[in-house]
């Protein structure tokens, strides 16, 4: 008696649910035929929208496209933060409209300049292997390396700081030449009075710095030459000094200085400018989710929003009548 009683209510759940599939079922070819008739009633208007929408698509995606102009600089002189403060000035002045100030820095066509960012180019291990304060960055690497976020602190403002290069990103409205942003926007961040006078002190210290070190080479060689001097003198053999450890000092000593003057050289090319521009690459298209594809989401969006009207003002309509139903029977 029991197995029938469960068997029996096992068979009117089977037919609840089959009805309510049933049900499910209807609404959604009720739901369909509907969206049939919708069309039906409107396809006129539809396909003005869709025409309508895409013209105008059309129009934005051949219209002024945006370009960026990248500069990869070395901020010298201790001068990250000015070219940073800097970048969000020009921004700002962009974004307030003050084409007076644009124009005074030399900027052809103020209408053009969009924004300036700058953003640093990571490189960890020429950080590291920095001829100044070395073992202080190695340091900090090994207490970045114990962070969980790595990459978000290696690219940190504060850690940006000692990076030797940055990468200028100058937005413009339509194509630009150099002389119309690029060359101006340098020209005003080297003509800073205070990092101006900065310069030329590094300068003259460079340029002692290198004397001092050429003339340490000369005693150098002065020394090696009087030592090869000596050993011919006394005949004896020049193997004698591979064993002489002041003599290989005076080597190593040399090797040293040679390497630093290479530096010491690259340095002074480097110096020339307070930002140094290393390379340049003009008019990058910029590309965005929408780049060349207005002409498919704004008919879609006028679509969109003629359904949504619709729907709504049926909404509307069906529960007004309801009301007043409902006052009738009153």
């Amino acid at each position: 008696m029991e197995n029938y009683q469960h068997n029996r209510d096992q068979e009117i759940d089977m037919v609840r649910v089959s009805d309510r599939l049933r049900g499910y079922a209807s609404r959604a070819n009720d739901y369909f035929f509907d969206g049939i008739l919708f069309l039906k009633r409107n396809i006129i208007v539809l396909a003005v929208l869709f025409i309508a929408g895409g013209a105008l698509g059309y129009y934005f995606d051949k219209g002024k496209k945006v370009y960026e102009q990248k500069l990869i600089v070395i901020p010298n002189f201790k001068s990250v933060d000015y070219l940073y403060e800097t970048a969000e000035l020009l921004t700002s002045k962009s974004q307030t409209r003050d084409e007076e100030f644009l124009q005074g820095i030399g900027i052809k066509d103020p209408g053009k300049f969009i924004e300036m960012e700058v953003e640093p180019i990571v490189e960890v291990y020429d950080f590291i292997e920095s001829e100044k304060d070395h073992e202080r960055n190695l340091q900090l690497f090994r207490i970045l390396a114990e962070n969980a976020s790595v990459e978000e602190t290696l690219k940190d403002m504060a850690t940006a700081r000692n990076y030797p290069q940055h990468l200028v990103t100058i937005t413009t409205s339509g194509k630009a030449d150099a002389d119309e942003v690029v060359n101006p926007i340098l020209a005003y961040l080297n003509a800073d009075k205070y990092y101006g006078e900065i310069k030329q002190q590094w300068q003259r210290n460079l340029d002692a710095e290198i004397k001092a070190k050429d003339s340490i080479i000369a005693q150098i060689d002065a020394i090696i030459n009087t030592f090869n001097k000596d050993a011919r003198a006394a005949g004896e053999n020049l193997v004698y000094y591979n064993t002489n450890t002041q003599f290989n000092e005076l080597i190593k000593t040399k090797a040293e200085l040679v390497e630093e003057q290479g530096n010491n050289m690259i340095k002074k090319v480097n110096y020339e400018s307070i930002i140094k521009p290393s390379s340049t690459m003009l008019n990058i298209k910029k590309k965005s989710f929408t780049s060349g594809k207005m002409k498919y989401i704004i008919p879609f969006i006028f679509i969109m929003l003629f359904v949504f009207i619709s729907l709504f003002m049926a909404y509307y309509k069906k529960q007004m009548n309801k009301r007043k139903k409902i006052a009738g029977n009153e």
